[in-house]
This record gives C-alpha cells, structure tokens and sequence, in this order.
C-alpha cells in the first residue's frame, strides 16, 4: 500500500521476529526458558528505527507534494456544523505570529496530546494498567553476549541467525525489557512493567532508577550494561488508554496515538496506525462521493473499537503475571499470534476493514469473546501453578497451525473465501482453547476426577475454578465434539516431552 518495502530494505534491518527469555532472572540467559525463530520468516518483517523512519518521512511526504508547517503549534480546532469547513489556529514558534488554516477534514495525528479527544472530552481509560522506560546505546547490545558459561558457545550455535536480530524480551512476573537493535547503529533497551506490580516510580526517574531497577530484576543484562554511556532516556507512567470515538461523518478523525495505544508488546501500535488512516482515507472517499452516512461512520468505531481494540486489550489486561511462566506464556504468544494472523491482519489485508459486514462484526465479535476468556484462563492459571520449564526451545515456525497462518498472510482471496476460512479457523480455536484448558486444570487440579474425561466443554465459558463451572455453563456446549490431536501436537516440546516414544505416552495419558 505505501511502497516502503525498498526504503526498509535499504533504512533499516530485517527482523528475526520475536524472541522472548522467560523467568529465571537470576540465571545466565543461556539456562533460561527461550522461545523464538531460528530463521528468517518468509515473509519479512523489519526492525523500525522510529526515529530515523519519521525523519525520512518528512522528506517523502513533502516529494508527494504535501505542505508541511513546521515550528508550529496547534491551539486550537474548530470543528465545522454542517457542510463549512474546519479551523485550526495556529501559532508559529518562532515569532509568536497567529494564523489559521480551514480545510474540510481534519486529522488529528498529534500523538498523545490527544487534542480532539481532549477537546470534545472522549478519552477512556481501562484496566490495563502499564508504565515504560526506554533508552539507547550507540553501537550494538548483543543479547548473546550475555552468554558466559561453559555452554554459551554451544547456545550460541544453537540458532542458525543470530539472536541480536530479534526483537529480544527478557520477561519475569509483571514485566518485560526489550533489547532492539537499530539501522542507525544503535541498540534500544526498555522496561514495561505492569503498574500494579512494579510502579513506575521504581525505575522511571532517572537512567540511575532504570539501573537499579535493572540489578534487582535482570542482574545478567544489568552486569553486561555497565560502563555504557546512553544517548537519550524517557519514562512514561500508564501509556495504555482508548477513546469512546475516533472516526465522525462530521469529517473529522483521530489516528496514531492521538486515538489508542495499547502496548508496546506485539508492536500493535504500528497496526492502529495503519488501520486508523485506512479508515480514514476511506471515510474521505466516501465523502468526495457524497457517500459518507453517519451509520457507515459508527460501524467502522464499532469494528475497530469494540472489536479490533478490545481483542488485542484481552491480550494485556491482567495477563503481565503470566511472563515468568514459560510453559504459560509459550501457548500464549502462539496464541496470541495465531488470532492475530487469523483475524485482524486478514480483515485489513483483504479489505474487509473499508467495508465491513455484519458477518464480519458477528465474526469478530466470537473472536473477541474467545480470546477474553482464554486470556483470563491463562492469567488465572499463572497464579495457582508454579512455574515449570518447556521441554524444547520453543519455535512458532514448527507449530503446524502458525505455519499454515503465516502462509495465508501473503495469500488474497476474495471476500466470501476470507470469511469462509475465518469461520474455520474459529473452530481450530476452539479446539486449541479446549486444550489449553486442560492442560490449566491438569497443573491447578491434578487430582480432579474430570481429568479421566476431558470432555469437550463450551470454549466461550472457560473458567478454571472448579467451583464455577456450573454456574458459568461450562458443559453447555453448542457445538459437537472433534478430534484434538493436531492441535495437542502444536505444543508437543512445550507441556510434554518431543522424542516419539515420550510423544506417544502423552497421547495415551492425555485422554
């Protein structure tokens, strides 16, 4: 859509996906529980320098013919009734002089000001609750330099690329630091943290806090961190936040920041970004066809609010507990992945976000509410087991089912085809949630007697407390039971044992 994949091929690095180190803070980082790729993904994803992205983005805008205002603040908005145009008063910064502009839509693009919502007093919070605090180094940070044991080289080798090329997260109980390596010749490191676990104010202050913080959570990194000079620091306390509107047939809209931010986590942000615009580019081409109603406007709040914002919300919200947890968090992010893939990314990238139909609501509607209750089942799961170590690295790419996700996403089909394999896929996580539940219960109730049986069980009711069950009809299924093999073998190295023979018994003991 943007043409930018020879800029990024040129401007910046290929990513190594994702790369997550779990619990075991205090141990060296090559005894630690490790999940990621071993190979590039087919297809490519790259390491975005922010900063050098949206400095060479004012050169591109401006070849586009775009007029840039620079040295200027916004102070105020005001929005048109009607058919009249908007006005935005202005003040240039260098001379305190005043001017306006009119225009028939507006964009607030501002980040975090979040001047329209502010304005017209549309701003939401909800129970995620997050903090941040990130830095640079010059030069590179590698993750693998923090392997000094006797098996470090042996660990090394362990992976055909190397690790540095991930996004790299070191994650215990209510956090995760990220180590990000840099096209400009720098590496990012930053802590997120759960605030009602670890409080901003503990790490936030100072470089020197970040540090200490750093010593006392993730010893290794803070050891190999020593002597290092950084060029820039930044905090900031309960970055997560939403909006009860974004989009209006009064021809306005809020994109980026400027309208939600969920979690650094994923890198969701990007992909707000790029639905927010796609929208609003259509809601503008609706409108220079006189085709722009109030009721196509509130369906596209409806999807991406009620629907887009609250899936990926379940995936954060409570969830922060679970990160010491290897053989949690490993199900999780395939998971979590596996949803993402299979709904959002499909409905922006067969264009089902610019015209979505009620079959496309009704749709998200049950993946939402799937993955809410399987995110609480993890989150619950996380505070009654212990934490306990998979057998294998984990890798998403031998996860048949991921493998088969990540196919689709550079395939096109039409739109009757799209909702065909979404509705399938819907059954695949139905069938991975009844896994995933009694894997819960065979680690929080060992000795419960439904553990002989492991019926099949409504998906949408998952609770792990036994004593719930009942009361939030968890056996009153509404659909028929199908087989649960496949989806037991994405997780075959994970909860069990990968030589086949050890493979067979769990199968056998499973039922």
């Amino acid at each position: 859509i943007l043409k930018l994949d020879p800029y990024f091929r040129k401007r910046h690095l290929f990513k190594l996906g994702l790369r997550f180190f779990m619990g075991k803070s205090q141990e060296p980082i090559e005894e630690r529980p490790e999940t990621g790729t071993v190979l590039f993904p087919l297809v490519p994803s790259y390491q975005i320098d922010r900063g050098r992205l949206e400095n060479d983005l004012r050169g591109i805008v401006e070849e586009m013919g775009v007029t840039i205002f620079e040295g200027t603040l916004v102070e105020d908005i005001q929005l048109a009734e009607a058919d009249e145009k908007h006005v935005v008063k202005c003040r240039r910064k260098d001379d305190n002089t005043d001017f306006q502009l009119a225009c028939r839509w507006a964009v607030d693009a501002m980040g975090r000001r979040r001047f329209l919502q502010t304005k017209l007093g549309l701003k939401r919070k909800h129970g995620h609750i997050a903090s941040a605090a990130w830095w640079r180094y010059k030069g590179r940070v590698d993750v693998e330099d923090l392997a000094v044991g006797k098996d470090a080289q042996k660990w090394r080798s362990s992976s055909i690329e190397r690790r540095y090329f991930s996004t790299n997260h070191l994650m215990n109980k209510g956090y995760w630091v990220w180590l990000i390596p840099l096209g400009s010749d720098a590496t990012s490191v930053g802590i997120v943290t759960d605030e009602t676990i670890h409080p901003q104010h503990s790490y936030g202050q100072s470089y020197e806090k970040a540090l200490e913080w750093l010593h006392e959570n993730e010893p290794v990194l803070w050891k190999h961190l020593q002597g290092l000079e950084p060029m820039d620091f930044l905090s900031i306390k309960s970055f997560s936040y939403t909006s009860e509107q974004i989009y209006s047939h009064q021809r306005w809209s809020c994109v980026g920041e400027a309208g939600v931010f969920l979690d650094p986590l994923y890198s969701v942000g990007s992909d707000f970004i790029a639905t927010g615009n796609t929208v609003t580019v259509e809601m503008i081409r609706r409108d220079q066809k006189n085709e722009l109603t109030k009721e196509a406007v509130d369906i596209f709040n409806k999807l991406v609010l009620d629907i887009l914002f609250q899936t990926c919300l379940c995936n954060y919200e409570g969830t922060y507990c679970a990160f010491g947890h290897a053989q949690i968090f490993t199900p999780k992010l395939a998971w979590d992945t596996a949803l993402h893939w299979a709904f959002m990314y499909q409905v922006f990238s067969q264009g089902l976000l610019i015209k979505p139909t009620p079959e496309v609501l009704v749709l998200g509607e049950q993946y939402r509410d799937l993955n809410r209750r399987v995110q609480r089942l993890f989150a619950d799961w996380s505070k009654k087991a212990p934490p306990q170590p998979i057998y294998v690295r984990g890798d998403m790419t031998r996860m048949r089912f991921l493998q088969l996700l990540h196919l689709e996403l550079a395939t096109h089909r039409s739109e009757e085809q799209v909702l065909d394999i979404a509705r399938k896929n819907l059954d695949r996580f139905e069938e991975l949630a009844q896994v995933l539940f009694w894997q819960a219960v065979a680690e929080c109730y060992p000795e419960h007697d439904m553990l002989k049986q492991r019926p099949w069980v409504n998906a949408w009711r998952l609770v792990l407390d036994p004593e719930k069950w009942s009361e939030q009809g968890l056996f009153d299924t509404t659909t028929a039971p199908r087989p649960l093999e496949a989806m037991r073998d994405n997780f075959t190295g994970i909860f069990a044992p990968q030589t086949l023979r050890e493979s067979l018994f769990y199968d056998m003991t499973f039922h």
